[in-house]
C-alpha cells in the first residue's frame, strides 16, 4: 500500500532563552500513515502533537531525520499542493464572507477561476454553510469556523487532510456531522491524519493510531488490536431493591442511576449466581451489559507512570516556541524565508 506520510526518525530541538538555553525537544520519531487510512495521533497535552504536524506542513524545519508526502519532502510545493490544513486554532480575515474567503484560497493555490467557483459551491455544500455563503466570518460560531476551515483545507481537493484537534469546542451535534464528513473524505479516497484529545471520537473513525507522549512514540497499531474483546467486567441494571439491600447481597459496586440501582459485579463474581440472588431477594434485572476496554482505557494505562522527564526533554507549547524562534538561527530563517 502507498504511503501516504512517513516520520523517517524526525527530531526537533527548541532553544529557550528561559531558564538557561534550555533545550526542548521532541523525537525521533517514525511511524507511516498509508494511503487512504484514518490515522489518528494521540497524546496528552504538550506531548508534541502539533509539532508534529508543524513539521510535516513545513512550518518548522525538523533538526534531524526526514519527512515525506507520497514520496516527496514534506516542504516541497510538490508535497504541499497534494495536502490540505486545519490548524487547531483557524483564523481568517474577519471581514470576507464564506465564498470569499473560499475564492481566495484558491486563488493562493493557483486554481482556475472556474475551478474555484464550482469547488466553492461543492464545499459549502458539503459542510453545510450553503445559507452562511454571504456572512462575514466575524459572525461565524465555533462550529462554523471548524467548517468553513475544514473547506478551505480541501479546497486544492488534497490527497491528504491534516486536521489539529478538529473536533475541539463542538457540540454533540457538530462532532457527530464532522466525523460522518471524515469518513465521507475517506470514502473518496483521501488520507486523513489528525491530532485529537477527544478519544471516543478518535476509536470511531480511525483505522490506526499512534500514541505520543513526552516527544516519543510509545505505540503505532490499529485501533480493533489495542481494545481487548475480552470482558472487563459486568454491569447489572437492577430494579425492585434499595441500594443498601444490594449492597448486602456483596455482589460488587452498587451505584444510584436515575432511580435504578447499577451493580458492577467483582471479579469474582459469576453472572448467573448474581441475578440468582437478586431474582431471590425480590429485585428485578432490568438489563446485563458486558463492559469492554475502551481506547480511553488503552490510552490511560499505556501512559500511566510516563512522568513527563526533567530537565531538557519536554515539548515546549506555542509560547515556548514563539521564545525560542526568537532565538533561531539565521539558517532557519533563511528555511522560513523560502518555504513560507
Amino acid at each position: 500500500m502507498e504511503t501516504a506520510l512517513h516520520f523517517d526518525q524526525v527530531s526537533k530541538t527548541f532553544r529557550s532563552s528561559i531558564a538557561g538555553r534550555r533545550l526542548y525537544t521532541l523525537g525521533p520519531v517514525s511511524f507511516e500513515v498509508s494511503r487512504g487510512e484514518i490515522f489518528g495521533y494521540l497524546g496528552p497535552n504538550g506531548a508534541g502533537k502539533t509539532t508534529s504536524i508543524k513539521l510535516a506542513m513545513g512550518l518548522l524545519r525538523p533538526s534531524g531525520g526526514r519527512i515525506t508526502c507520497f514520496g516527496q519532502p514534506s516542504a516541497s510545493l510538490e508535497a504541499r499542493g497534494r495536502m490540505g490544513f486545519l490548524p487547531e486554532h483557524p483564523y481568517f480575515y474577519q471581514h470576507l464572507t464564506a465564498v470569499e474567503l473560499l475564492e481566495l484560497c484558491g486563488d493562493m493555490h493557483g486554481m482556475d477561476r472556474r475551478r474555484v467557483r464550482f469547488k466553492t459551491d461543492e464545499l459549502l455544500r458539503v459542510t453545510g454553510l450553503l445559507e452562511a455563503r454571504a456572512t462575514r466570518i466575524s459572525k461565524f460560531s465555533k462550529g462554523m469556523l471548524q467548517r468553513i476551515g475544514l473547506a478551505q483545507a480541501l479546497i486544492n481537493d488534497p490527497d491528504i487532510v491534516i486536521l489539529d484537534e478538529p473536533l475541539s469546542g463542538l457540540d454533540p451535534v457538530g462532532r457527530r456531522e464532522l466525523r460522518d464528513l471524515i469518513r465521507h473524505l475517506k470514502a473518496e479516497g483521501k488520507t486523513i491524519f489528525f491530532s485529537s484529545h477527544i478519544l471516543q471520537d478518535v476509536e470511531m473513525i480511525c483505522d490506526r493510531v499512534a500514541i505520543l507522549s513526552n516527544g516519543h512514540i510509545l505505540e503505532v497499531a490499529r485501533v480493533a488490536d489495542m481494545l481487548s474483546e475480552s470482558v472487563s467486567s459486568v454491569e447489572i441494571v437492577i430494579e425492585g431493591l434499595p441500594n443498601a439491600r444490594l449492597r448486602n447481597l456483596g455482589l460488587g459496586n452498587v451505584e444510584t442511576r436515575a432511580n435504578l440501582e447499577v451493580v458492577t459485579l467483582a471479579p469474582r463474581m459469576g453472572v448467573n449466581e448474581a441475578v440468582t440472588r437478586i431474582v431471590a431477594s425480590g429485585g428485578r434485572v432490568v438489563a446485563v451489559t458486558p463492559l469492554r476496554q475502551t481506547l480511553e482505557d488503552y490510552f490511560m494505562n499505556r501512559i500511566a507512570g510516563m512522568a513527563r522527564p526533567k530537565g531538557g526533554h519536554q515539548v515546549p507549547d506555542e509560547g515556548l516556541q514563539m521564545q525560542a524562534a526568537k532565538g533561531a538561527s539565521s539558517e532557519d530563517h533563511r528555511f522560513s524565508k523560502e518555504h513560507i
